[in-house]
């Protein structure tokens, strides 16, 4: 089985497998006589699934559909609702494709014994099942005996993942320091290590059915406005700030001998034409797109924090929203990438006109940065591709940068 999530049949049981220490993990395509293991069951499918939910427990399956994104369809909405009803009417015996999971003698504890210590009461636990990238981890929903979701579980399992669960932690213990009036984030519940899995708990969010007015394209501004000057850190030259420091560190990074030299030569080029010129510094989500975030009345539901930096030019995380709005829609190309970045949403107040395409470049500095470092990794040859197209963008986007210099600073 791959399935169109791009998940290998190995991959995923190797995954359930260490959440289950000391037990027998098969696939199964036929329902047989429970026994003394317990079953996860493919939805919608094997061939194509998004979840994998606990079978006997058909309250915990139908809450385990009822997470809305901005992300979906009108369609993919009705369809999650229908499957959720049709759950919790029992509909899981029409459902074969499943992940026995049965105990082996002197069996350890389970992710699920775990949770339910760390959570005191006991709990029963789904998996996501998503698209394969490069910083892709287990993610589970987790389940009290009432079938209530009541918390999301990220499991660091590489190097990679294991800091993005850390980093993860650190900005949701940071953000809980402040009062949200339009923001609704995620409570920190635990962050701790588990038989060589970093484990990042958080409380689950209750998404509402409805998407929200307007465009897709066009991002939530007023929430991402209060972020913003929650971490106001006034104006600097840009190329004194740390934000520009970090970015000329990851060169050292980059082991291609040929993307390294492009991305400093990038570099090179947007300090010799804009390296004087004043930005304002605050905060990014760093991964702020529809499928990360729900509208609830007048509060937007933002999770995946992994990526939360500060010190970070204003109106990145608008380019990042509407870029890879685009890119899902159209694919990662060159093309897809200028247009989003002279269309009309991304622009921010804080950059006056002649300033906006400096905010395009730095982003694909920043994105292209992430993606060179990430690609690196054993799990990152997935992201390569698209790195290059981004590096690429970023040359052709720094050389009109420097071709339209301002001969003084602009702001």
């Amino acid at each position: 089985m791959t399935g169109t999530a791009g998940l290998t049949t190995d991959r995923l049981l190797g995954a359930v497998g260490r959440l289950w220490p000391g037990h027998d993990v098969e696939l199964l395509r036929a329902r047989r006589q429970a026994g003394t293991g317990q079953d996860l069951i493919f939805v919608p499918s094997g061939s194509a699934p998004r979840l994998l939910v606990p079978a006997g427990r058909p309250a915990a399956a139908a809450s385990g559909l009822r997470r809305f994104s901005r992300a979906l369809s009108g369609k993919e909405r009705v369809v999650r609702s229908i499957g959720s009803v049709a759950l919790r009417a029992g509909a899981e015996g029409l459902l074969a494709d499943r992940i026995r999971i049965t105990p082996r003698a002197g069996a350890g504890d389970s992710i699920e014994q775990h949770l339910s210590g760390v959570l005191g009461t006991e709990v029963v636990v789904g998996l996501g099942v998503g698209s394969l990238r490069a910083n892709q981890k287990p993610i589970l929903q987790v389940f009290d005996e009432r079938g209530r979701c009541i918390a999301y579980v990220k499991v660091g399992d590489c190097a990679l993942t294991a800091r993005l669960v850390r980093q993860e932690g650190a900005a949701l213990a940071e953000l809980a320091k402040a009062e949200w009036r339009l923001l609704e984030i995620p409570a920190l519940l635990h962050l701790g290590s588990w038989h060589d899995l970093e484990l990042l708990v958080i409380s689950a969010l209750d998404t509402r059915f409805r998407p929200g007015a307007g465009s897709l394209l066009q991002p939530p501004l007023a929430p991402l406005d209060e972020l913003y000057d929650r971490y106001d850190e006034g104006s600097a030259a840009l190329g004194v700030t740390t934000y520009w420091r970090e970015l000329r560190g990851t060169t050292e990074l980059i082991e291609d001998d040929g993307q390294r030299a492009d991305y400093t030569d990038a570099l090179d080029r947007i300090e010799q034409s804009r390296g004087d010129e004043l930005v304002r510094l605050t905060a990014w989500h760093g991964d702020f797109a529809p499928w990360n975030l729900s509208l609830r009345g007048t509060r937007l539901q933002l999770w995946d924090w992994e990526r939360f930096a500060t010190g970070v030019p204003a109106g990145l995380d608008r380019v990042h929203y509407v870029l890879h709005t685009s890119a899902r829609a159209a694919g990662f190309s060159g093309q897809v990438i200028d247009t989003a970045l002279a269309g009309p949403y991304p622009r921010h107040p804080a950059w006056p006109p002649a300033a906006q395409e400096l905010l395009g470049v730095l982003y694909l500095a920043s994105l292209s940065a992430r993606y060179l470092i990430g690609s690196q990794d054993p799990q990152g040859a997935v992201l390569r591709p698209t790195t290059q197209t981004v590096l690429d963008a970023l040359t052709r986007h720094s050389r009109r940068l420097t071709a339209a210099a301002p001969k003084g600073a602009t702001r």
